[in-house]
């Protein structure tokens, strides 16, 4: 049996959902006994997660293109670009609910999502 190692970056438990992010774009989600493959339509490096639930789910990273931070959102079928509006690598995210959270990145980038 082949076994492929892979550098998990960031992992994301909730109540129904297991999730991790690793370097150029992977993005798995957990069965309760396997691994599987999530398609999270950038290429970009994803660096963090943090989600309200299993349909809320927000993840951080850079494009490796443009080098710009890239934020996605997870509703609990589909991942789908936010715009970040920052030039810099978000590294961590994190809220207090689902209209109330931050990422962060280099050189002191703070960015606040409220609805």
């Amino acid at each position: 049996m082949n076994r492929i190692w892979k550098c998990l970056v960031a992992v994301l438990v909730t109540a129904l959902l297991l999730v991790s992010v690793g370097n150029l774009a992977g993005c798995d989600r957990h069965s309760g006994s396997t691994w599987t493959a999530m398609d999270s339509g950038t290429t970009a490096r994803l660096n963090g997660i943090w989600g309200s639930s299993s349909s809320d789910v927000f993840a951080v990273g850079m494009d490796l293109d443009s080098w710009n931070g890239v934020i996605l959102h997870y509703d609990g079928s589909t991942w789908s670009a936010m715009t970040s509006g920052s030039s810099s690598l978000l590294h961590g995210i994190w809220g207090s609910s689902d209209s109330d959270v931050f990422a962060v990145g280099l050189l002191g980038t703070i960015l606040h999502y409220a609805w």
